[in-house]
């Protein structure tokens, strides 16, 4: 069986878990994410429960459980040598206000990832993606939607390492001064990456899923430009 790798690219609200979704439910994709490890890393690390770091009504609002005075040292540590990431008092020290102010999921995930995970290996999170999913294909599984594709390297190990295409998804009124990811390193639309598929999330949710089985039907059967029609 033809083996589909998409990595899904873009801003934070544009629609990506949607259409992995629409991948898993219609065409039997797995749904994977190079943030798998690390939302389990933090769940751990901060003793907090793993929903708090996945659903939408919770990952952008500040929790005190994840105020960097409970981190562990490590990560602690990596954040004050980050560029202006801790402020410092007249001492040299890190500001108390700052260990004790509340963190959101999604803040605590982009420094985890990031300025910890990464600054110790580039690849920390690639190669253990494409680890589970080179398992899967051993397996026999061959359908795969990633919902995360955030870096350069990232997108290098989707194409070289698993074979697998890049989808941007984009959605009008998102863009790098108005999404909730900030100005974190980490965010991005994605057009560095040059997609092999640009999908805008302009309309209903029948429109989207008409845009994304039409791209699957393109690339499973070789027709550019194919169509799907979805009744309403």
């Amino acid at each position: 069986m033809k083996k589909h790798v998409i990595a899904l690219t873009g801003y934070a609200a544009v629609g990506k878990d949607t259409v992995a979704d629409l991948l898993v439910e219609h065409l039997g994709f797995r749904k994977l994410a190079f943030a798998d490890t690390l939302r389990g890393e933090v769940a751990n690390a901060f003793g907090v429960e793993l929903s708090y770091l996945v659903h939408p009504s919770t990952k952008n609002h500040p929790m005190s459980a994840l105020a960097m005075r409970r981190a562990p040292v490590g990560f602690l540590a990596a954040a004050a040598l980050a560029p202006g990431l801790a402020p410092r008092d007249g001492a040299d020290r890190i500001a108390p206000e700052w260990l004790d102010q509340p963190r959101s999921p999604r803040q605590i995930m982009q420094w985890w990832g990031t300025e910890y995970r990464r600054r110790e290996h580039e690849h920390y999170w690639s190669r253990q993606l494409v680890k589970r999913a080179l398992d899967y294909m051993h397996h026999g599984e061959t359908r795969f939607v990633i919902t995360d594709c955030r870096f350069d390297n990232e997108a290098k190990a989707v194409r070289d390492d698993l074979g697998g295409q890049i989808w941007q998804i984009t959605r009008p009124g998102i863009d790098s001064s108005t999404t909730a990811e900030g100005a974190h390193v980490s965010a991005t639309d994605g057009s560095g990456f040059a997609p092999d598929v640009v999908l805008s999330n302009s309309h209903d949710i029948r429109h989207l899923q008409q845009l994304v089985l039409g791209e699957f039907l393109s690339h499973e059967a070789g027709i550019a430009g194919a169509t799907v029609a979805v009744p309403q």
